[in-house]
């Protein structure tokens, strides 16, 4: 019985959190889709308190290609890639946003905001950025999207 792409996602995330979670990293995404004819594994990692180097995506890749060959868990061929969130990452979290305070972001509610995170209330889910000189409150729960910009200033 072969099992769906969510499935698999989902089993993958199951064998990688540790192996992950061993190298003092987070488990951040993963996903198992058809990219340009071929299916393709992305596994997405973080750390809290830096960022993601090239050798953690190796070393982290090496020991789940390991895991995953064993275990013949995804039939036939795959690619697997190893990265990090990016500079534009997903903001998906209220602690993604107070761990980001500072950073320039663009938040989806209604409106679209691209600001400053300027303050975090992570007691009532206030978000303050600062868009154009001026603070604008946004409530977390009205969030509908939300991810870093690359500030080129």
């Amino acid at each position: 019985m072969s099992l769906s792409p969510k499935e698999i996602e989902e089993r993958v995330s199951e064998i990688a959190k540790p192996i992950v979670e061993g190298f003092g990293l987070m488990l951040f995404d993963v996903k198992y889709k058809m990219q340009s004819g071929r299916w393709v594994l992305t596994i997405v990692i973080d750390k809290r308190e830096d960022y993601v180097s090239t050798r953690d995506c190796e070393l982290v890749s090496y020991e789940i290609e390991k895991q995953l060959d064993s275990t013949d868990l995804i039939p036939g061929r795959y690619y697997l890639e190893v990265s990090s969130p990016g500079l534009d990452r997903p903001l998906r979290s209220l602690e993604d946003f107070k761990r980001f305070e500072g950073n320039l972001a663009k938040v989806k509610t209604t409106k679209t905001f691209r600001g400053y995170i300027k303050s975090v209330n992570t007691e009532n889910g206030e978000i303050v950025l600062e868009v154009e000189g001026k603070d604008v409150k946004i409530n977390y729960n009205d969030v509908k999207s939300a991810n870093l910009e690359v500030d080129v200033f």
